[in-house]
């Protein structure tokens, strides 16, 4: 039986989606999460036992009983199955819940986790050990050491997985990590090789990337929740690739759209560069499919030098999102590629034809700002847009 009630914030309608915080923080950490994940998922962020304003109690303060305490929530919530995103400790509570309880998430999200506190880079779990010898001296005199000696213990003392065990966890899971992490980048990419369905993401920042870039962390997020994946294009892709191309032609001509991209364009060897510069992706379904794809290249794109009837916003370096394409019965797409490459430049343009409602109806939805007016090498205008991360 539960010996405490988690003290939790929700918001939002749709599919569970559980937030789990790090070691000796709260609910709060997710403040740029909750509101922007609750337009489309019933968001539960929750105060793990004995941090924010869930009560210690009396059971033991570990990993595992973490775990059970998120069991103990969703049967009382009556949440059969969930998404569960967990940091840093977090991450490590959603990971030992996984494997024990597979059967309750529908996918996971292990952001900073560790299979052991080996992973933790040096620099930082020296302090940290220092920190727990000096609290546990103290820990029988003193109620504020002896609380510290239990937070930092979770740090010193666990998690303990082994690498193995990892392979049964056969719902998706997103591994994310800060470039400048706590957590070795070796150590997360071994996580990540271990786990047999799993997607890597390694965006600027630290250890706390979800709370300081939270736009990059939060498009990472909402593409992974979306059901596609997103790699880089080979050269064995290119007929796909073109296909793509062909079927996007007739979804534009299906709503009026005879201008956009004639018999012939684009090119077939704007795709084979667009490969070769690194730049070309192609988005799968979660069945594997490849169902999308597009290009994000880097400025300048000199279409762009020249611009009418406005100005960009800026004139930083920038990157632009061209030739997106897709299955005529693949639907959030754009919102997938937007998404993407939000979580990996900070200055996007982009250009449309004026007919082409989808797309604009999309860069509105994400906030891209019209700027103005470009013509094509052939003299053709498109609309012009921008956003800045």
């Amino acid at each position: 039986m539960p010996d405490i009630q988690l003290h939790h914030i929700e918001q939002g309608q749709g599919q569970p989606l559980i937030l789990l915080h790090g070691n000796g923080e709260d609910s709060s950490y997710f403040e740029h999460q909750i509101s922007a994940f609750s337009e489309k998922y019933r968001v539960i962020a929750i105060d793990t036992r004995g941090h924010g304003k869930s009560p210690r109690g009396v059971k033991p303060f570990t990993i595992k009983q973490f775990a059970e305490d998120l069991h103990d929530f969703m049967d009382a919530k009556g949440i059969a199955k969930a998404n569960i995103l967990g940091f840093s400790d977090g991450g490590n509570i959603a990971l030992t819940f996984a494997l024990k309880y597979s059967e309750r998430v529908e996918k996971l999200i292990l952001n900073g986790a560790n299979l052991n506190p080996r992973g933790v880079k040096p620099l930082y779990q020296w302090p940290i050990e220092m920190g727990y010898r000096i609290a546990k001296l103290f820990a029988n005199k003193d109620e504020k050491a002896k609380k510290n000696a239990e937070m930092l213990g979770l740090m010193v003392n666990e998690p303990h997985f082994e690498p193995s065990e990892l392979a049964r966890l056969t719902m998706p899971v997103l591994v994310v990590a800060g470039t400048k992490d706590m957590i070795k980048e070796s150590h997360t990419r071994h996580i990540y090789n271990s786990l047999p369905n799993a997607q890597l993401a390694i965006l600027k920042g630290d250890h706390f990337v979800a709370n300081k870039n939270p736009e990059a962390f939060n498009a990472m997020v909402r593409v992974f929740l979306s059901g596609y994946s997103i790699r880089h294009a080979m050269m064995d892709d290119l007929p796909t690739i073109l296909s793509l191309r062909d079927r996007a032609r007739e979804i534009m001509r299906s709503y009026g759209n005879t201008f956009q991209w004639p018999d012939g364009y684009p090119r077939d060897d704007m795709f084979r560069k667009d490969i070769e510069s690194g730049g070309s992706y192609i988005m799968a379904n979660e069945s594997g499919a490849i169902v999308g794809t597009f290009a994000l290249l880097p400025s300048p794109e000199v279409t762009y030098n020249v611009i009418y009837d406005g100005q960009w916003l800026d004139n930083e370096p920038y990157h632009v999102i061209h030739r997106i394409a897709s299955t005529p019965d693949s639907h959030g797409i754009l919102d997938a590629v937007l998404d993407f490459s939000e979580s990996q430049v900070p200055n996007i343009r982009i250009d449309t034809h004026e007919a082409n409602i989808i797309m604009r109806k999309g860069l509105e939805r994400h906030g891209y700002q019209y700027c103005g007016i470009i013509h094509l090498l052939n003299g053709d205008e498109r609309l012009a847009f921008q956003k800045r991360i």
